[in-house]
C-alpha cells in the first residue's frame, strides 16, 4: 500500500508542481552552495567558504531568516496537502477508502508518514544541509529546532490524510468566491483572475511569497551595488520564472473554457494588449516593490522586461502546445540564457527581442487549432 501511494501521490505531486520546485529549490540550492563575489583573489580559502555559505549561515544564525525559510517549508507542505486531498476526492481513488481503512489507524499514520516524507524530500535535503552547516560553524539553537519542525510538518500531514480518509463523505459543492468579487466587472482578459480565486489561491500566494523573497534576497546579497540594473533584471526574470506555473495554467484555462472567445470580433492587436494587461496585473505587486527599491528609470526598464518575458512564456504555448514538464524545462532554459544576457549588458536587446518574438508568435499562432 505504501508503494502504491508513493507512486500515485508523491510522483504525481512532483510532476504537477515541477515548476515551483525548479524555481524555489534550484534557486535556494544555487545560493546555498555557490554564492560568490566577483573577484575572490584577495580572499583566502576560509573566507571564500564563508562567503559561499553566507545565505545558509544567515538562515541558521538569524531567527528572522530562519522564520522566512520555515514559512517557505510550511507553504510547500500546505501545497502538498492540498494536492493529495484534492486527489483523494476523485472517483478513481475512492478505492483507498476501503483498502487503507482496513489497516489500523497506527498503520495508516505510518504509511502516510512515509508518503509525506517522500513528498518532502526537497525541504528535508535543505534542512539536513542547514543543520550540518550550522553545527560545523558552532550554531546549535536553530539547527536543533529544524528537525523537530520538519517532523511536525510531516506528522501533521500524515494525521490530516488519515483523518481525511476516515471521514470521507459526500458534500454539496459550495462556491468559495466572495460576494464582493461576484459583483465586480469581468472583462475577458480578467477571467483568469477569478480562476485563481476559485482554484489557485494557494499557488498564487506561494508564488508571491517566493517572488518577494527572490527580489529582497537579490538586493540583500548585492547590497553594495543597489543601483546596478543587472540585479533588478535578474530579479524580475526570476519572478517571471516563479510565475511559470500560473502562466501555463492560464493557457489551460483558455483552452478549456474560453475557446469560444476566438469568435469574438476582436483584432489581434486588442487581444495582445489584453494579454499584456493580464500579466501586467499579475506581476503588479512585484513591479511596485521594484519601484520602491530602484530608481524610476531602472524600475521602468525592468518592468517592461518582466512583461515581455511573461508574454514570451505565454505565446510559446501557442506556438507549441507543450506538456507542463517540457514547458517548464523550456522556461528554465530561457531563464538561464536571459540571466546571462542581462549579466553581459544585453537587457535592452532582450526587451526588444522578447517583445518582437512574442508578437510574431501570437499573430501567427493564436487562431491555429491545437490538439
Amino acid at each position: 500500500m505504501t508503494r502504491i501511494l508513493i507512486r500515485t501521490f508523491a510522483a504525481g505531486f512532483y510532476k504537477v508542481h515541477a515548476g515551483l520546485l525548479l524555481t524555489l529549490f534550484v534557486t535556494l540550492f544555487i545560493n546555498f552552495f555557490f554564492t560568490n563575489v566577483l573577484n575572490q583573489t584577495h580572499l583566502n580559502q576560509e573566507q571564500i567558504l564563508l562567503n559561499n555559505l553566507k545565505l545558509v549561515l544567515t538562515s541558521v544564525s538569524n531567527p528572522v531568516a530562519m522564520g522566512v525559510l520555515f514559512l517557505i517549508w510550511l507553504g510547500y507542505t500546505l501545497k502538498s496537502c492540498q494536492y493529495v486531498a484534492a486527489q483523494l476526492l476523485l472517483i478513481q481513488y475512492q478505492f483507498l477508502f476501503y483498502s487503507t481503512n482496513a489497516m489500523s489507524l497506527r498503520k495508516q499514520f505510518q504509511t502516510w508518514f512515509v508518503v509525506q516524507t517522500v513528498i518532502s524530500i526537497p525541504i528535508l535535503l535543505l534542512g539536513i544541509f542547514a543543520v550540518g552547516v550550522g553545527f560545523s560553524f558552532d550554531y546549535y539553537f536553530i539547527p536543533l529546532i529544524i528537525p523537530f519542525y520538519l517532523l511536525i510538518l510531516i506528522s501533521g500531514s500524515a494525521i490530516f490524510y488519515t483523518k481525511l480518509l476516515n471521514n470521507l463523505s459526500e458534500k454539496t459543492a459550495t462556491s468559495s468566491i466572495p460576494e464582493l468579487i461576484k459583483n465586480l466587472p469581468k472583462p475577458l482578459y480578467s477571467l483568469f483572475f477569478y480562476q485563481i480565486v476559485y482554484r489557485f489561491k494557494l499557488t498564487y500566494g506561494i508564488t508571491k511569497v517566493i517572488s518577494t523573497i527572490l527580489i529582497i534576497g537579490m538586493y540583500a546579497l548585492f547590497r553594495d551595488h543597489p543601483d546596478d540594473i543587472r540585479i533588478a533584471g535578474i530579479s524580475i526574470l526570476a519572478v517571471i520564472a516563479a510565475h511559470s506555473v500560473l502562466i501555463y495554467e492560464s493557457n489551460e484555462f483558455e483552452r478549456s473554457y474560453l475557446s469560444f472567445s476566438r469568435n469574438f470580433p476582436l483584432t489581434r492587436t486588442v487581444l495582445y494588449f489584453q494579454f499584456a494587461a493580464l500579466y501586467g496585473l499579475m506581476i503588479l505587486p512585484e513591479i511596485i516593490l521594484i519601484f520602491c527599491i530602484n530608481l524610476p528609470s531602472i524600475a521602468a526598464m525592468v518592468s517592461v522586461l518582466g512583461l515581455g518575458t511573461a508574454l514570451l512564456f505565454r505565446t510559446i504555448l501557442y506556438w507549441q502546445n507543450q506538456k507542463m514538464g517540457v514547458y517548464l524545462k523550456t522556461v528554465f532554459g530561457l531563464f538561464i540564457l536571459s540571466a546571462l544576457a542581462v549579466m553581459f549588458g544585453g537587457l535592452l536587446w532582450l526587451i526588444v527581442i522578447y517583445m518582437v518574438v512574442s508578437v510574431v508568435l501570437f499573430n501567427r499562432n493564436y487562431y491555429k487549432l491545437t490538439e
